[in-house]
């Protein structure tokens, strides 16, 4: 993970300075407070995501990061040129793996949660030139889940066993259907990096949750928070 996250600030880094070079112009600025050319600006993104769980006060072993994606539409409402709040609404897939094995035995279980997710950052703007722009984005993340299952698989010895059931919720006690004991709220902090060269945009981002997403009633003491790392790409109209 470390190492990805380091890549792709790199590629970001990579991106602004060969955008830069390509520009006729040579406005560097830190700041300008100059109003922005556009009020509102609007763009579809689509990205990945590279989850986890961070988890305290239980025990479990061999966790591996799942891979999802990201789909939505940005909103950036610019207050000078150097400063902008930005949101927008998203679809945003998170989760977590575990695997265990033995001599003749193999267990996988898979959490997938589906979110709606509202961010909104503050984001700072760099003025490399008139069309190329780095941004440093900082800011609470809100979110709500909409979908999201638990599947098992075993095979013990060749006997295989599969199984799912709805991560979000608590089953009730007359109620033979499990359910993996996960609330549907949560919210955290974002940080990221963008960099937006003739309206077209590249961007990462690194959110840890800070509420609690596991229900008290199925999973006791234990604290379970979301963590994600995203590369977006998308477009500014």
């Amino acid at each position: 993970m470390k190492k990805f996250f380091v890549a792709a600030i790199a590629a970001v880094c990579a991106f602004g300075v060969s955008a830069q070079r390509a520009s006729d112009s040579s406005e560097f600025s830190f700041w300008d407070g100059d109003q922005a050319e556009q009020k509102i600006v609007i763009g579809p993104r689509v990205g990945l995501n590279v989850s986890s769980l961070s988890v305290s006060n239980l025990e479990l072993e061999n966790d591996k990061s799942k891979i999802g994606f990201n789909v939505g539409v940005a909103v950036e409402f610019p207050i000078v040129r150097s400063f902008y709040i930005n949101s927008g609404l998203f679809y945003t897939t998170k989760g977590i793996k575990f695997e265990e094995s033995g001599s003749d035995w193999s267990e996988k279980t898979t959490f997938n949660a589906g979110y709606l997710e509202l961010p909104v950052y503050a984001s700072y703007r760099m003025n490399f030139a008139e069309a190329s722009q780095l941004q440093v984005n900082f800011g609470p993340y809100f979110a709500y889940g909409v979908n999201g299952k638990v599947k098992y698989e075993g095979n013990d010895d060749g006997d295989v066993s599969k199984y799912d059931y709805d991560l979000f919720g608590v089953a009730d006690d007359n109620s033979e259907e499990d359910k993996g004991g996960f609330k549907r709220f949560d919210c955290g902090l974002g940080v990221g990096l963008g960099y937006t060269w003739n309206r077209i945009y590249l961007g990462i981002n690194y959110q840890f949750g800070l509420v609690n997403i596991a229900d008290k009633e199925a999973w006791g003491n234990a604290k379970i928070k979301n963590s994600n790392f995203s590369v977006s790409l998308g477009y500014n109209f």
